[in-house]
């Protein structure tokens, strides 16, 4: 499903001792470290409530931290720094999460999105929407909106955006959590073909995944840290 990108050296992600609390005034993150090169990608599980989400929003300029930085992509994240942000968020497919479909979007609207931003011309949008339709089999849900797809749908619709545009990172919040046997093998076997095609991903899951992924790392958030 996915075509080579070249392999850099460059550091894509780079969190140095980062100290987050939580709305509540609790410990979230505490003295996290990670580093992330393009080319590699990363696993990092974690019971329910132990941060997996609030390390998305870390990444994507969501939520700030008390002490530490967060750098992705050469670019410090901080809420307030909105422009480059933006432009940050532009280089990053994101599914699961925090990363919904736009309910006022078809799908094909949807799975579009990240060319229309980028100002791809129209007939470039079309032949790359048709591909995708293709490869998620989406073609009969092309022009329907989000509110009437299934679960599973939804999941292929979003992996659909994240892989148009063929951005360097991929930000992946539970993607195989309630899927049936079927779409679980056919998502996993799609992660391998990201991982071996030198795009980088960042996968959070609360379950360990049925095997191992190529070229990627493995983490565990405990007690606000990443072991």
């Amino acid at each position: 499903m996915e075509g080579t990108v070249p392999v850099a050296q460059d550091v894509l992600v780079e969190l140095n001792n980062v100290y987050v609390k939580s709305d509540r005034g609790g410990q979230v993150f505490r003295d996290l470290s990670f580093t992330l090169k393009a080319g590699r990608s990363a696993v990092i599980t974690g019971a329910a409530g132990s941060g997996k989400t609030s390390l998305a929003e870390l990444l994507v300029g969501l939520r700030p931290v008390q002490s530490g930085s967060v750098e992705v992509m050469g670019q410090t994240i901080k809420p307030e720094k909105a422009r480059t942000i933006k432009q940050v968020r532009r280089k990053i497919g994101g599914v699961g999460g925090i990363f919904g479909l736009m309910p006022s979007l078809t799908v094909a609207e949807n799975i579009t999105f990240p060319l229309v931003l980028a100002g791809e011309r129209r007939r470039m949008r079309q032949e790359r929407l048709l591909k995708m339709l293709t490869e998620f089999s989406l073609l009969k849900q092309a022009r329907e909106y989000p509110h009437s797809l299934t679960r599973v749908e939804n999941t292929l619709v979003q992996f659909a955006r994240a892989s148009i545009a063929h951005q360097p990172l991929m930000l992946i919040d539970e993607p195989l959590a309630g899927l049936d046997r079927k779409t679980y093998q056919r998502i996993f076997e799609y992660l391998v073909s990201v991982s071996l095609s030198g795009r980088s991903m960042i996968i959070l899951s609360s379950e360990i995944l049925s095997r191992e992924l190529p070229n990627t790392d493995y983490y565990q958030i405990i007690d606000g840290a990443l072991v």
